[in-house]
């Protein structure tokens, strides 16, 4: 009885309050009720992404695919220092219109990584690599997804075989070992010893 003998304006900010309270309340205990009833409840994914190996050439050969196989198929060629994992993104985006196919080339990622003093780290040879991957996975046709080192990698697959291209997306990669310029003095000593581009 007593809100009832103070000031109008002090009832009001009172009621105001106790209002507030309860719809913290109330909107609390909704969102434990619904958190409740999503736990158990598994979310159906259409297109998930899948982990695969296969052996190219007697390497194990990493690769992320996802998508339905009908759809146009992009091979997405990572760059450095990274793998297929840097294309999660656009699986989760693209995976519902497109085949998705994104391989980590020997060296990197979770393919194998074959001695240096065995295996030749060239462009050339990693792209020898990456076409043999896709005729093994029955790729005949398909968009290639060229970023950074993909681009050396993606471009000498081109000129070996034009006739599986569609398009080509091409994203801060060079196409001739010129277009490395100073930048990659540093990298460029890394691997001199091992094979030239």
């Amino acid at each position: 009885m007593r809100l009832f003998r103070l000031p109008h304006w002090t009832r009001c900010l009172q009621l105001l309050r106790m209002i507030l309270v309860l719809s913290l309340v109330l909107t609390s205990f909704q969102l434990l009720a619904r958190n409740s009833q999503d736990q158990g409840r598994e979310r159906y994914v259409q297109n998930p992404t899948l982990y695969r190996t296969v052996e190219i050439d007697g390497l194990s050969i990493f690769y992320r695919e996802a998508g339905p196989k009908n759809a146009p198929t992009l091979l997405l060629l990572h760059g450095l220092p990274s793998s297929s994992r840097m294309f999660e993104p656009i699986f989760a985006r693209l995976a519902d219109r497109y085949h998705l196919v994104a391989p980590d080339y020997p060296g990197f990622g979770h393919s194998d990584w074959p001695d240096a003093k065995k295996f030749s780290y060239t462009f050339d040879h990693i792209a020898e690599i990456m076409n043999h991957f896709d005729q093994a996975l029955g790729l005949s046709r398909y968009t290639l997804y060229m970023q950074d080192y993909g681009g050396p990698v993606g471009f000498r697959m081109v000129l070996a075989h034009p006739d599986r291209i569609e398009a080509l997306i091409v994203q801060d990669a060079v196409a001739h070992n010129e277009g490395l310029g100073a930048n990659w003095k540093t990298r460029r000593a890394f691997w001199e010893p091992f094979s030239p581009l």
